[in-house]
């Protein structure tokens, strides 16, 4: 049981800050943090081996070991686990605030059909419109009467 006089403290994992029902605490200059809530925000794997004893975290093909607590709380020293998994780790006191930063991934190599070639510069194709003639109304011969009759009316009588 971790003591209640401890200071609190702000976990910031990747520039996230991470919530929990019961928070982290400094105790002895070691940050403990429950393990579910802390861990899962460090790693996306963590297998508990009650039989050995052992708490594993796994990330991006690293992983550190470390050892169970003793007793029920699963309070976990936080910032070794994120040193072990290759995290950079801050500790500020004044603010009370543990940053882990994870490092960037690796780039990622990446191929082109044609790698290694490129074809060698050419003529860039010029775009010329073609004129199109103006169109001429056609005339199919005499004009014809109006068929329908047009019914005029004075607007100013009714």
């Amino acid at each position: 049981m971790l003591p209640v006089s401890a200071p609190p403290v702000t976990v910031v994992v990747d520039g996230r800050p991470v919530y929990a029902a019961v928070p982290a605490r400094l105790v002895d200059g070691t940050v403990l943090a429950p393990l579910a809530p802390f861990g899962f925000a460090l790693a996306q794997r963590i297998t508990v081996d009650p039989s050995a004893g052992s708490i594993t975290f796994e990330r991006e093909g690293r992983s550190v070991t470390m050892g169970l607590p003793p007793g029920d709380d699963a309070f976990v020293p936080l910032g070794a686990a994120a040193r072990g998994l290759g995290d950079l780790v801050r500790y500020d006191a004044a603010s009370h605030t543990l940053s882990i930063q994870s490092p960037p991934p690796a780039p990622v190599a990446t191929l082109t059909p044609f790698a290694g070639y490129s074809p060698p510069p050419g003529p860039l194709p010029t775009f010329t419109p073609t004129p199109v003639p103006t169109p001429r109304p056609t005339v199919t011969g005499i004009p014809q009467p109006r068929r329908t009759p047009i019914v005029l009316t004075d607007p100013w009588r009714k």
